[in-house]
């Protein structure tokens, strides 16, 4: 599980103890296998959010990710599992940069 926390729009180091922050939501493995093609998208576009590996994404970097997956929601259509990953993606990405914050992502 990939457990994912919200930021100050300042943060520039990973926390060592997310006991103090807020938790956005998680994405499990398959969740995250469901949506690579996007993330490998993110990536080109500077964005990396991994799965085995603690992740900093500043709040530029959750709209560049929250910009590819919107504009690539018609890929899951049809495709009922990989439409829940995106949505709970999508949602837990739009309440970060509405509230203008970065998302820091722990790896189990």
């Amino acid at each position: 599980m990939l457990d994912i926390y919200y930021t100050d729009f300042d943060t520039t180091v990973i926390p060592s103890d997310p006991g103090c922050l807020e938790l956005a939501g998680s994405i499990d493995l398959d969740a995250h296998r469901l949506l690579a093609a996007l993330f490998d998208k993110a990536r080109q576009a500077g964005v990396n959010l991994r799965y085995f590996e603690d992740t900093l994404l500043e709040p530029k970097q959750v709209v560049i990710l929250l910009n590819i997956l919107l504009a690539n929601e018609h890929v899951f259509e049809g495709n009922e599992h990989a439409l829940a990953a995106f949505n709970s993606m999508r949602d837990l990405l739009q309440r970060a940069a509405k509230r203008g914050v970065g998302l820091v992502a722990f790896a189990d």
